[in-house]
């Protein structure tokens, strides 16, 4: 099946030096990976990479709407981000962008390296990774708006282990960026009659010119030996759809998908609920609308199907409102 994957933007040195000289000098984070109360520039590069089915691309799509209310993708968190000799190259590359501005943040950065270059050098030679806090971007089209609550820096942490104290990234914090990332195709449903030909007091049957596919994100994260990831799954389980009008019985109808093959089906012509207009919209039209109710799992893989699959919040996808004309069959009564 044909996936679009979208990564972490990258920033160059210079647009992170410009956003880090408000925050310098750095705050020390006592207890933090090794205990050395250092802290350093954000992280320029998110690994994280994220993996759509081409289902959830189509013309449209829109990100779901959990039912119960929004739903946040976490909008910060810790990652590995660099080995020493990778983080040396990037604080470097950050002085070098910190030396033509004015005041102490050149001076301030400065002695933090000097400082972490005495204190082990960078930690070369011992088994772990430097970890950094990222934030949620547009490169991954994430509906964030959640504010950052994790305390800026970049820390050592030996192998094996997680930073105390703050977000670190898991697959169960992966899953929530993948239902974040996860976009639906509205529910176009076809109309019988069509929807300019209704007719009072005439059932309307919906189908779906084509069967719903489900759909499937993954979030993951293979650097340097950490290799986790989460697959979020979203099924359609219900169809509801509103006549747009209370001059119906029923006014609203919600019929349960069927699996047809590897999709997922809708056709209401023997269902014992159909929307029947009992006025016509007299020169105008009424609003039909669909809505469609996903279930949406995890589990941490990178395959949708694998095992066990989690809950997530169901979610919700609405359809453009079709313009229903309604008309009423004249009749000629001769005695």
């Amino acid at each position: 099946m044909q996936a679009v994957t979208r990564r972490g933007a990258t920033l160059t040195a210079a647009v992170v030096a410009g956003a880090l000289v408000a925050g310098l000098p750095w705050p020390a984070y006592a207890g933090q990976g090794n205990g050395n109360g250092s802290s350093t520039p954000t992280t320029i590069e998110s690994h994280v990479v994220i993996t759509d089915s081409a289902n959830g691309s189509v013309p449209g799509a829109q990100h779901l709407t959990s039912v119960g209310g929004a739903w946040d993708p976490p909008p910060c968190w810790y990652e590995p981000t660099y080995t020493p000799d990778q983080f040396d190259t990037a604080f470097q590359q950050l002085l070098a962008g910190l030396a033509g501005m004015s005041g102490s943040a050149g001076a301030d950065a400065l002695a933090e390296y000097q400082k972490l270059k005495a204190d082990g050098d960078f930690h070369r030679g011992q088994p772990g990774l430097w970890w950094a806090m990222v934030k949620s971007n547009k490169a991954w089209d994430l509906p964030s708006t959640a504010s950052c609550d994790q305390p800026p820096g970049v820390v050592w942490v030996p192998t094996g282990t997680t930073p105390p104290g703050v977000l670190p990234v898991t697959p169960e914090m992966l899953s929530k960026l993948a239902y974040g990332a996860t976009k639906l195709p509205p529910p176009q449903v076809k109309l019988s009659p069509a929807a300019g030909d209704q007719t009072v007091n005439l059932p309307t049957f919906v189908s779906f010119s084509e069967p719903i596919q489900p759909v499937s994100v993954t979030a993951s994260l293979d650097y340097d030996g950490i290799d986790i990831a989460a697959s979020t799954l979203a099924v359609p389980t219900s169809l509801q759809v509103d006549a747009g009008t209370s001059d119906a019985s029923p006014s609203t109808c919600t019929y349960p998908f069927t699996k047809t093959g590897g999709g997922y089906q809708v056709d209401s012509s023997t269902a014992n609920c159909n929307i029947t207009y009992q006025r016509s919209s007299r020169g105008g039209s009424y609003p039909l609308t669909a809505r469609v109710t996903w279930r949406v799992t995890w589990n941490p893989s990178k395959d949708p199907n694998g095992q066990p699959q989690n809950a997530l919040p169901d979610g919700l996808t609405g359809g453009t409102p079709q313009a229903v004309i309604v008309k009423e069959i004249q009749t000629v009564v001769t005695g």
